[in-house]
């Protein structure tokens, strides 16, 4: 009978459907993303796999699916040693775990679109000065230094950063086409339009990369911007390049 369907058996179910580059490994280094775009980024299967294993499953696992309330969930949250964003995480799971049962014809409801739970910030972030990214930009040399420094002037994401190739840089235009994350060494498309626009980039910004390439090992228009001699890939011209890992330098 579905009423006796417990949480675990939805779990797996799930894992085995929404997480399948990480149940079935399908996703290795330097691989890139499919074209399948309603498909999970491999950083965020990586992200739902620890709450499912650390969070959800201990505390929930046993409870079948018509058993779990929106006052116990909630209950349950506020009591975790964690941030509010995380807990708003979790609750998300959750809720996506339901809706994978109603899918399938599992369940009937989704009773975690009832549970309340916050995401606002308990701190406000640490918002660097000029001159305190100028301090911090004196003690970098190199590879950071480049990457540092174009992160903070044009408020990039790492993930955007390290996806960046040489062919993405226009020097004469004074811009970047974002259209790629590389993020765990998997490669991922931008996660929104708005995210592939182009990014205007300053002249002494530009004048830094430049000089950058000059001296980097890798500055075909195919390779990395960052790239990492440390974990090298044989693109189909037989030239070795990075896999995108900045690991050992930034």
């Amino acid at each position: 009978m579905l009423q006796a369907i417990s949480l675990e058996t939805l779990v797996e179910h799930y894992r085995q459907h929404g997480l399948p580059d990480i149940v079935q490994g399908t996703r290795p280094l330097g691989s890139e993303a499919g074209d399948d775009e309603t498909r999970k980024s491999f950083s965020t299967q990586t992200t739902y796999q620890g709450y499912l294993k650390k969070w959800i499953l201990p505390r929930w696992r046993s409870y079948r699916l018509t058993e779990v309330k929106p006052i116990q969930v909630e209950q349950w949250l506020k009591s975790l040693p964690m941030s509010k964003g995380s807990k708003a995480k979790i609750r998300n799971i959750m809720s996506a775990l339901y809706s994978h049962g109603q899918r399938w014809g599992w369940v009937s409801s989704n009773p975690i679109r009832h549970v309340r739970q916050s995401a606002k910030r308990s701190r406000i972030p640490t918002i660097l000065s000029p001159e305190q990214i100028k301090l911090f930009l004196e003690k970098l040399v190199d590879l950071p230094k480049t990457a540092v420094l174009l992160g903070a002037s044009t408020g990039l994401r790492v993930g955007e950063i390290l996806g960046l190739k040489w062919e993405d840089v226009d020097f004469e235009t004074l811009e970047l086409r974002v259209t790629r994350d590389v993020v765990k060494q998997r490669i991922e498309r931008c996660k929104t339009e708005a995210s592939r626009k182009p990014v205007p980039i300053g002249a002494e910004v530009a004048e830094v990369l430049f000089a950058w390439r000059q001296r980097c090992a890798y500055n075909q228009p195919q390779d990395w911007v960052f790239a990492s001699p440390a974990k090298p890939v044989s693109n189909h011209t037989g030239r070795a390049r990075s896999t995108g890992s900045t690991s050992s330098q930034f």
